[in-house]
Order: C-alpha cells, then structure tokens, then sequence
C-alpha cells in the first residue's frame, strides 16, 4: 500500500515513521526545506532557536515516552524542572499565578483569597471570559487570567468555549490553593509540564531528524493538487496513493482539492491565530519561561532556551530568549528591543539575533468551533482513504506528546 503524508510535523512524521517501520511504502511531502513543522530549531550565529515557539516533551502516556526515548536515548536529553514566573507589577511572580498569592503584596493577595473564597457559585458559564471569573474569583480573573488570555488568543474571550482547557490549563482544586497560602509555598503539584525534557544538542529538531530518519520526505514540496481518480489519490497531478493522511491545517485544503460549498464554509470560520517570535541575547537566568500579563507590554511570553540545555549559545555566561507576540506579521527591526511598549527594560534584551512569523500558531476554541468541526469531520471521515490528524488537520488544540499518540493510534486503527 503506498501512503501519502501531507505535512512533516509531528504528527505526520510520527505516523510515517511508524508506518515505514511496518512495511508501508510511505512518502511525506513537506513545503518548506527541513522537517519539523512547529518543532523546528535552527542556529543564528551560534544560538539555539525554536522559530516556532518552545516544544519541550513530556507525557504521562508510557507508550509514547519509550518510542520517543527508542529513537533518542535519554542520555540525550537533559531533564528539567520547571522554573517558570510571571511578569506582575515589576516583580517575579511564581507560576501557576493562583498556587503563588503568598507572593503577592497583602492587599492584592487579600483580593485574590477573599474573591476565590467566593468563586465557583452559581450555574458554570459557557464563555472563556467569564468562567475565568467563575472558576478563580474576579481577583485573580483580573490581575492575571483574563489579560493574559486576551493576549495569547488575541480574540475575544467571551466568544471562546471552555470545553477545549480541560488537560490543557492548569485547574489546581481549591485546597491545593488554600494550602499554598498557609505554607507559603507555590510549589506545583501534579500541574502539567511542572517537569520535562529537552535534547540537550541541536534543539527540538534533534528529536525530529530521530523521527524522520529512513522515511521518505521531499521537502521543498508543498501541496499544490489533491484529486480522487478512482481509488486512488493523485497528489499535484503525478504521484498516485491508496491513501492520504492529511496534518496540514484545514484552510488550506479548499485550495487544494474539490469540496462541498457547505463544508469549505465551515472550514473558513475556524478561528485561529499567528505568532511572531524573536530570539535575543540576554542575561543568563535558570527561569525557563516568563509570562506578561501586562497589556502595557506587546509581548505576552518569553521562553528562554538557554534554560533548557547548556549548549544554547556561544557564552558560556550569556542567554538566549525567544519573545513571542500574537497577530498579524510586523517588521522586526534591530531596534525593536529599545522600544517602548514590547517588553520589560529590567529582563535585559539587547541584541535582536533571529525572527520568524507563523501564520498557523494557535487553533481558537471560538463559540462555533465545535458546530464547525462536527461537519467538517463527518465529511471526511466518509471516505477510509483519506485520514485527518494532528493539531491542524483535525483543528484541536493538542501538545506534542498528544499528537505522537494520536498517530499511533490512526496506525493502529490503519
């Protein structure tokens, strides 16, 4: 059987590979020239880059750790325990901001217990806005949630469901919170990515150059055609499948291959947004990633790879940070770090090394996200042949590790 995968990222490079490994004659086609999709690294100037926003791995699905590691041993990797903080009011705040209100000054943290104290009553709201509200109290709603969610989603967040955050945000219970503000202790507990790992040379590519090897990929080959003649797939006009599996986003197949009207205007109101980030030198820190809630500032997070693995850059006693923004693409000058309004003076970014933009960065769980996809999934799952997966293929907001599993689970079913 011969099989398309369309798409190089994780998932599709995961499926492909598994795939491979099972005898199928399996071919990735891939638009840009190395593999990786959202988990690519490169180097600038001696400096570990991840364009596309931090990848790190971790999972509590035993099946899809032991592949991983058969791939690339785990002395490869370094392991790490979360160090993250919040920007908030000039100080460093630990994170999760609602596990660290003994950090906060009295009266805010007096705010914030009082109105947690009170939150959770009533019928549970259907909007992102207000259950923030609803679930943390108005305090912690408003110092953190609510401005740091309009800035990652960059949508409004009263037209966002609440179904798509279970797994995904941190939902400490209610004594885990009272707990920390007795002991004095925002330590994390069970909170998701509170530990993980990183290769320790080559960035998150080094993990997906271990997934690509022996398959087939041809990069620089993107999707231009995609046509059911018979039983086969016929892919931009000349290579002929008996099945395809598609991780590339959605919006795109429209262009690409004869749909209902109905369907492609289902598919035209997804939600989603795109991501600019920017890799600076800057001051060494242990900090691994640092949130800004405030919306005096553009930026809204800032990982810093120099965090995640000692070989990040050429000194030994210099960082490196990516800062991401949400929207539209913007022109990233060197002067960008002395600007006012795009982050903290006190981090200390100085020299701007590297940019990228992502048109295709978050899916945006909207109020008619599920209506939409509904139809969308019922259309293609008519046909056995052709396969959606992958957090743009099937439009669900999934980490890594679940995207892995997601394909092993396509091929298993396959």
């Amino acid at each position: 059987m011969k099989i398309a995968v369309l798409g190089a990222g994780v998932s599709g490079l995961t499926a492909g590979r598994l795939l491979s490994d099972k005898g199928y004659q399996v071919t990735i086609f891939e638009k840009n020239e190395t593999p990786g999709g959202l988990a690519r690294s490169r180097f600038k100037d001696g400096y570990l880059y991840d364009p596309h926003g931090g990848h790190i791995f971790n999972s509590k699905h035993p099946e899809v750790v032991e592949w991983v590691f058969s791939l690339l041993s785990k002395e490869n990797w370094q392991f790490t325990e979360r160090n993250a903080k919040i920007y908030f009011n000039g100080k460093y705040i630990s994170y999760p901001f609602e596990l660290s209100l003994c950090e906060l000054e009295p009266e805010d943290a007096v705010e914030c217990i009082y109105d947690f104290l009170l939150s959770q009553q009533g019928e549970e709201p259907s909007n992102f806005k207000d259950w923030l509200t609803w679930n943390f109290g108005k305090g912690i709603a408003d110092y953190y949630m609510i401005p740091y969610n309009e800035k990652i989603w960059a949508y409004p967040l009263e037209k966002m469901e609440t179904q798509w955050m279970r797994g995904k945000m941190p939902l400490p219970e209610k004594k885990e919170i009272i707990r920390s503000i007795l002991l004095k202790d925002p330590t994390e507990r069970k909170m998701p990515h509170s530990t993980f790992y990183y290769p320790l040379h080559g960035g998150i590519q080094t993990m997906i150059n271990a997934i690509a090897g022996g398959v087939t990929i041809r990069c620089n080959d993107p999707i231009r055609s995609l046509e059911k003649r018979g039983k086969q797939w016929i892919v931009n006009g000349e290579d002929a499948f008996d099945t395809v599996i598609s991780t590339i986003p959605l919006p795109v197949l429209p262009d690409v291959m004869k749909l209902p009207d109905k369907v492609t205007e289902h598919i035209r109101d997804l939600k989603y947004n795109s991501l600019t980030t920017i890799l600076f030198d800057c001051p060494k820190t242990d900090i691994t990633w640092l949130y800004i809630p405030n919306h005096s500032y553009r930026s809204h997070r800032v990982g810093y790879q120099s965090a995640l693995t000692p070989y990040a850059g050429p000194d030994p006693h210099r960082g490196c940070a990516a800062l991401e923004i949400i929207g539209r693409q913007f022109e990233v000058s060197p002067s960008l770090v002395r600007k006012a309004g795009i982050v903290p003076d006190e981090l200390g970014f100085t020299k701007v090394l590297d940019s990228e933009f992502t048109e295709y960065a978050y899916v945006i769980h909207d109020l008619n996200y599920r209506v939409n996809l509904d139809i969308i999934l019922k259309y293609f799952s008519q046909d056995a042949s052709f396969k959606l997966l992958g957090r743009w293929g099937t439009w669900n907001y999934k980490n890594m590790d679940l995207c892995m599993l997601d394909a092993m689970n396509l091929v298993k079913e396959m």
